[in-house]
């Protein structure tokens, strides 16, 4: 899922249900064009995260709520410990079956589970909520095989460690948003405040700090998506990722914080 996609059901889940032309509305102030916007909640809708109740409005469903809490919960892992314990997952579709089959690795993939060998993927985290919503959504019972233990022999090397789930070019990724975070959305953010504290609070104001909102928030979105949050145990001495999530996160806290409780866009921050 695109993280503008995984951010739109965040907000049709504070909203519970929404228009199109109002989530066209918010996303155009961010540069998106109506069809894209239009396209992604056909998505959502084919994903069955959303339905339709009725002509251009779009409904969270139960399958939407859990996975906006799987998300959510992800970014916990950094502070939890690990008990040493591995969680594999074994899938084997027949040949016709291969678009599902490939429908689930991307899935477990973006929950945070790294290819080990072909057919096979592991995680120091269990998951089971999310795996069990996975086997669901692709009706896969059949072609899924998990099970837990502890490594006995063939201990992951930090260069196999690094491979698996990508390291190197999730470092780039997180260097790249700090960069693009200190030189362009920081001085953006400070001078936005200035100008809100100095004008009246008004409806034109509030979206000035509400879309900035959506554009960390999706920053952020897509780090959760792509980091598998491993334990310090599997991470290089010189990690970065978790301290950049961090300030990110500080900082979209400071924007929720100065979006008004009045404006028609604190239901979507509180």
């Amino acid at each position: 899922m695109l993280s503008v996609e995984k951010q739109m059901l965040f907000l049709l889940s504070k909203a519970d249900e929404l228009q199109s032309q109002e989530l066209i509305r918010i996303y155009e102030q961010r540069g998106y064009s109506p069809p894209y916007i239009r396209n992604g909640l056909s998505r959502l809708k084919k994903e069955s995260y959303v339905d339709t109740p009725s002509r251009s409005t779009y409904r969270i469903t139960a399958a939407g709520r859990e996975f906006i809490r799987s998300i959510n919960r992800k970014p916990e892992l950094y502070n939890t410990v690990w008990d040493r314990s591995w969680h594999l997952v074994l899938i084997s579709f027949p040949e016709s079956e291969r678009k599902r089959r490939d429908r689930l690795r991307a899935d477990l993939l973006q929950t945070g589970f790294g290819l080990l060998y072909s057919g096979m993927y592991i995680s120091p985290w269990p998951y089971r909520e999310e795996l069990s919503e996975l086997i669901q959504k692709h009706d896969a019972g059949p072609f899924v095989t998990v099970f837990s233990g502890k490594m006995e022999h063939g201990k992951l090397t930090e260069d196999q460690v690094e491979e698996i789930w990508s390291l190197g070019e999730l470092t780039r990724i997180y260097n790249e948003k700090q960069l693009w975070f200190e030189e362009y959305f920081e001085p953006l953010f400070i001078s936005s405040l200035e100008h809100f504290s100095s004008a009246k609070a008004s409806e034109s104001h509030a979206l000035e700090l509400f879309v900035l909102f959506l554009t960390l928030g999706e920053t952020i979105n897509e780090l959760y998506l792509l980091d598998p949050m491993l334990p310090p145990e599997l991470l290089p001495a010189n990690w970065s990722g978790r301290s950049i999530l961090q300030r990110l996160t500080e900082n979209l806290a400071k924007i929720i914080e100065a979006i008004p409780p009045d404006s028609a866009y604190a239901k979507f921050v509180k």
